[in-house]
């Protein structure tokens, strides 16, 4: 894929952003959307105009048996209500691919529908996940940190 000759470097840089974002002192980091079972956090990026976001839910499952849900593939399509389509463009080892996805339109379509190409990155770590996309046209990174599993249906309705 072209700007991605290297992808095992890109690969491991987004793994130590992920544990650096993961990192994070807790009182930098302010509440966006609280359930019972779900908390999001956001914090303004330094990296970037925008937020990053955290997420936790606890399950009592097992990694490994909610994965799918959480990687790119049809599990995906499932719940998440905005994502209209979802092509893996490039595989290149089962936690990273580029994937085109398009969104919904929002607000009666005044936001219009919208197509993004990203590479996903997804890694084990303690007991979760880390999960991020970066958009491979605006090269900005969101993150999200997954203990068990990350309902990121709750994004939606933020």
């Amino acid at each position: 894929m072209e700007g991605l000759s290297d992808v095992a470097s890109f690969a491991t840089k987004l793994k130590n952003t992920l544990i650096q974002y993961h990192s994070i002192e807790e009182d930098k980091w302010r509440v966006a959307k609280k359930t019972k079972d779900v908390t999001v956090w956001r914090k303004p990026s330094e990296e970037f105009n925008g937020y990053l976001y955290k997420a936790q839910g606890v399950i009592d499952d097992l990694v490994n048996s909610i994965i799918n849900h959480i990687r790119p593939g049809p599990c995906r399509l499932d719940w998440d209500s905005l994502m209209t389509s979802l092509d893996i463009l490039e595989n290149f080892e089962e936690n990273c691919c580029v994937m085109r996805y398009t969104t919904a339109g929002q607000l009666w379509n005044i936001i219009s529908p919208r197509e993004f190409v990203d590479f996903s990155y997804t890694v084990g770590y303690k007991e979760g996940l880390l999960s991020c996309g970066n958009n491979l046209n605006m090269l900005c990174f969101f993150s999200v940190w997954f203990k068990y599993l990350c309902f990121l249906g709750m994004f939606l309705s933020l």
